[in-house]
């Protein structure tokens, strides 16, 4: 029996107590971010210079595209990054939430598995794009249209970052689509600069689907050098509704997860940390989502995910050929599953399992030498994945990446920046064939990519560049070695050996926009345009026209576009546009001229926002459009399209800092009661209901002590 009324009076307890207690705003104004270490002093006083200014989400610091923090608008290559404001402002119930006015990038997910896949400009799938959870790999796969997603409870995460395109390639073996790098608290941005201690409690209601959260976090500094945060969260959702009022099946979850965090620094300059994500994910999928079948496989879902990491870091302030970080980590995710339907079939089971351990080192070295300030770059890095699953459409084994990349960028002045980049990847995948006996098979290779990168800044706050890059994706090990699956009965599939990696070239062009003061006085205007065209050769896919079915290089790929961003920050109120016109199409081979498979479409977003009460109090409204839906056939490549209107979606929200101590969030998704379909998911075209869900009101209060 579910005690929500138990746990909902727990929680109010706490946040009564967090009325009455210490300051809630200090703690997250705390976090502390450390300037990179620079060669000479007019570089040291323009970083101070971009964090002592009023933040937008633009100027977040967080990785780059050259493994070396910096703010988002001072980069050269296409990033995004949702900072803890907008994730508080979306009240996300999956992290496909997060990602919903990111251009360039689709993060989707279906109604019955709360798995989230992310496609950027195209791309998607394990392995094209690389994502991470504090730095650990989040490789898994289960039936081919469930590859490449991925679980994290979003309530975890303290902000995410999106590089778009293979310019990201010194991340890791593959990402030729790019990286989506996920960060949890750490205790200093949790607790306030003269706190030793500190508890809050989270209380999270929403009316579509009788959705509850809780999230309760603590955390305790010993000293200066030592602190340790924990968290632990609960949703618990039932089916929820979509827009026509009509009730979609399977969409329930029970979700229970948590994290703890301990920051040790044994010296000065050296810094350790120590992670461990727990999740735990029940609920029902089915074959094909959405699907009106009464002989439809469903199946009772348990899901857990493991991640333990350790990071240390070493910066000493007095040497600038030191800026080091060792990083190690493992993931697993386990997904096991009991049928309850068709009655033939109950109580069937199986099991899905995927675990990556890997590790990476980098150092960045900085000097000046010929008028120029240096930063020197190198670093490498290697992870191990081990797959199993009795199910023969799972493509079992081990596969191996690692890799090298020596970087060098160079900075004259204020107004030129160069950065040269090369990087080794290799891999081996291991495996058995769909022989009788089955036999033990291999498959490996290696290369070398590059990347080029110029940038001039003619005039204050406006800056131009230019990206050439590569990128390589080893096939996996379910496009190599599956042996099976529906539609055709066991024998449908057979394993390839004779696959061969993906390369990515790309040439990409931007601009950068900062400017301060430019309507009013202390406004803040920011920007960031780029322009893209990336081929990618021997495309992997799976042959659906003939028969038996395997997974073979179809031929070439071709993604094109323009992406933008543009934050105006006028003090008492934000605008934030964001827009992508994306053509992704395989340009030759049996699916020449068709969209790739589930592509981003044209997509702009619209967000106004309003302070008030001396900034305590943020309301405001979001507007989403998605465009034009082509659906294609992969059985028939000649048919007819079919084109279905995109939709249009309007949010509104207000966040309330009562006081120090207790926070109030409220919003409603969808105020129009729009149905639509993600057309990213997997939702089957001949589901009863649509996807997305109707009319939802959230709320959630926090309340804070300590001291």
């Amino acid at each position: 029996m579910r005690t929500k009324t138990t746990m909902m009076a727990g929680t109010a307890l706490a946040f009564t107590l967090g009325l009455c207690a210490t300051p809630l705003a200090g703690a997250q104004a705390q976090g502390q971010q450390k300037k990179p270490a620079t060669a000479k002093a007019d570089r040291l006083a323009s970083a101070k210079a971009t964090q002592d200014q009023p933040a937008t989400v633009l100027d977040l610091i967080t990785i780059s595209a050259t493994m070396i923090k910096t703010a988002v608008i001072d980069s050269m290559a296409a990033i995004s990054a949702i900072d803890e404001d907008e994730i508080d402002r979306i009240q996300p119930d999956t992290a496909a939430d997060i990602f919903r006015t990111t251009p360039g990038v689709a993060a989707s997910m279906n109604g019955d598995d709360p798995a989230t896949a992310i496609n950027i400009r195209g791309l998607e799938q394990y392995g094209r794009v690389v994502v991470t959870l504090d730095g650990a790999r989040q490789d898994y796969w289960r039936v081919g249209h469930g590859s490449g997603s991925f679980y994290v409870e979003p309530e975890l995460i303290k902000d995410a970052t999106v590089i778009r395109g293979p310019v990201s390639n010194a991340y890791g073996s593959g990402g030729i689509g790019g990286v989506v790098s996920f960060e949890t608290k750490d205790a200093g941005d949790f607790l306030g600069k003269d706190e030793r201690w500190a508890l809050s409690e989270k209380l999270g209601y929403e009316d579509n689907g009788d959705g509850f959260t809780t999230s309760t976090t603590g955390a305790y500094r010993f000293s200066d050098d030592a602190d340790i945060i924990g968290n632990l969260i609960y949703r618990d959702r039932d089916s929820y509704t979509d827009g026509n009022g009509e009730n979609v099946p399977w969409t329930g979850e029970r979700i229970t997860s948590g994290y703890m965090k301990a920051t040790l620094r044994p010296a000065y300059g050296h810094e350790l940390k120590l992670g461990a994500i727990l999740q735990r994910f029940n609920d029902q999928v089915t074959g094909s989502s959405g699907s009106t079948s009464p002989t439809l496989s469903r199946y009772d879902t348990d899901t857990t995910n493991q991640t333990y990491t350790a990071a240390y870091t070493w910066r000493p302030d007095d040497n600038e050929l030191v800026d080091f970080s060792a990083n190690a980590y493992h993931n697993r995710t386990r997904a096991e599953q009991t049928q309850v339907w068709p009655t033939a079939g109950i109580g069937n089971f199986r099991f899905y399992d995927v675990a990556t351990t890997g590790f990476n080192v980098k150092n960045s070295s900085r000097f000046d030498a010929w008028g120029l300030a240096h930063t020197l770059t190198y670093g490498l890095d290697y992870y191990s994945l081990e797959a199993s699953s009795e199910a023969a459409h799972f493509g079992a084994g081990e596969q191996q990446g690692y890799g090298t990349f020596l970087q060098w960028q160079g900075d004259y002045e204020n107004w030129l920046q160069v950065i040269t980049a090369l990087r080794y990847d290799g891999y081996t995948l291991d495996g058995e064939t769909k022989t009788a006996p089955p036999e033990q098979a291999s498959i490996s290779g290696d290369r070398w990519s590059p990347r080029l990168t110029v940038s001039v800044t003619p005039v204050d706050g406006f800056q131009l560049y230019g990206t050439y890059s590569e990128g390589y994706r080893a096939p996996g090990l379910q496009d190599v070695f599956r042996g099976g699956g529906a539609h055709g009965g066991s024998d449908t599939y057979v394993p390839n050996l004779l696959l061969q990696p993906e390369t990515a070239r790309n040439w990409e062009a931007g601009v950068n926009l900062k400017y301060e003061d430019v309507l009013t006085p202390g406004d803040r205007l920011r920007g960031k345009l780029n322009f893209f065209h990336t081929d990618v050769e021997d495309y992997i896919d799976v042959d659906l026209t003939v028969m038996p079915r395997t997974a073979i290089n179809i031929g070439d790929a071709r993604m094109k576009g323009v992406e933008a961003e543009i934050v105006y920050d006028y003090n008492w109120g934000f605008v934030n546009l964001t827009g992508a016109l994306i053509d992704a199409k395989v340009v030759s081979g049996v699916y020449s001229g068709q969209a790739l498979n589930n592509t981003p479409l044209d997509r702009f977003s619209a967000t106004v926002g309003f302070r008030m009460l001396e900034d305590q109090l943020t309301i405001g409204a979001q507007y989403l459009s998605v465009g034009e839906i082509t659906r294609t056939s992969r059985t028939n490549p000649n048919a007819t399209p079919a084109i279905n209107d995109g939709f249009e979606l309007v949010n509104v929200f207000a966040n309330w800092r009562i006081n120090d101590n207790a926070k109030l969030d409220f919003g409603v998704d969808n105020i129009f009661n729009t149905a639509y379909t993600d057309p990213q998911s997997a939702w089957s075209t001949s589901a009863a209901t649509e996807q997305g869900k109707g009319r939802t009101f959230k709320v959630a209060l926090t309340g804070r002590i300590g001291g």
